[in-house]
């Protein structure tokens, strides 16, 4: 038997064996992946809401987390005053549920901007459980909901965790109420530096400089060496929020640490936005 003989059987066994079989499997796989996305079709809104409604424990929160995600997408929010009222009795009724559905549910009723929910949402904050409880303040905030300004100061008091009073603070510093101000520059001083933090930042929104050393301190490196439970990820953030701040309300006090930023610091997103904040806000160029 020649060589070629022995090649031609091995190059038949191989083709019959190995190659077509794998081709074929090949071209179901593809197949099927090319159905899938033809008849795929995304839930609805209303998809979830039947399903939080109806749906098994599981089902229920997984269904509140992918209806806050979605209406996230300014463009997929209903605005039909029956899905409105659905999510009103739905999330009513999840002060009996698994806290995971009343809080997933608060927060696809404050991204919805719609302030109708407001209302139910100042329920909300009389809850037992302070992760539910959490995520209403954090909703009333995003719906910049006025009627709940006197009930969101309450949270600054200390004997409330620092979570509530954190997210009390941001949710007044977007409520456009120059009320609260008093209120705020109380916690300039207070023992949590990220209260500290967001209450000058609220003070800036609402048109009062008393907070802007904390901002000018945000913009310096060195500061935030004192802060050792301050990991590295939260001092970029808190970084770049100043940085912004630095844009929507400019001040001179902000260029000589926004230059040092620019030119030196070690993250290139902090240094972009320094140098486009650099050019755009204060005309100056690196």
């Amino acid at each position: 038997m020649t060589d070629n003989t022995n090649s031609s059987k091995v190059y038949t066994l191989y083709y019959a064996f190995f190659l077509i079989p794998l081709m074929i499997t090949l071209i179901g796989v593809m197949f099927f992946f090319v159905f899938k996305v033809l008849t795929y079709e995304t839930a609805s809104p209303y998809d979830y809401l039947t399903d939080i409604q109806i749906g098994s424990a599981t089902k229920r929160w997984q269904a509140a987390f992918e209806l806050s995600k979605l209406l996230s997408d300014f463009d997929r929010i209903p605005d039909d005053e029956g899905f409105q009222n659905k999510m009103i009795a739905l999330y009513n009724k999840s002060i009996y549920d698994d806290p995971k559905v009343r809080t997933y549910m608060a927060m696809a009723m404050g991204r919805t901007g719609q302030v109708k929910y407001g209302s139910s949402l100042l329920e909300g904050l009389k809850d037992d459980n302070s992760i539910t409880r959490l995520a209403a303040i954090k909703a009333l905030g995003l719906l910049k909901y006025g009627d709940a300004v006197k009930h969101l100061q309450e949270f600054l008091a200390e004997k409330y965790s620092s979570e509530e009073r954190l997210a009390a603070v941001i949710a007044l510093g977007n409520m456009n109420d120059n009320s609260v101000i008093p209120n705020l520059k109380t916690l300039l001083d207070d023992e949590e530096p990220n209260i500290r933090w967001d209450a000058s930042i609220a003070l800036m929104k609402l048109g009062d400089s008393s907070g802007i050393y904390v901002i000018e301190n945000l913009l310096d490196r060195s500061y935030f060496d004192k802060f050792s439970e301050i990991d590295s990820e939260e001092e970029v953030g808190a970084i770049l929020v100043a940085i912004q701040i630095t844009s929507q309300y400019p001040s001179e006090k902000f260029v000589k640490n926004l230059m040092k930023l620019a030119t030196l610091d070690r993250n290139m997103q902090i240094r972009d936005l320094a140098i486009k904040t650099l050019d755009k806000v204060y005309n100056k160029n690196i």
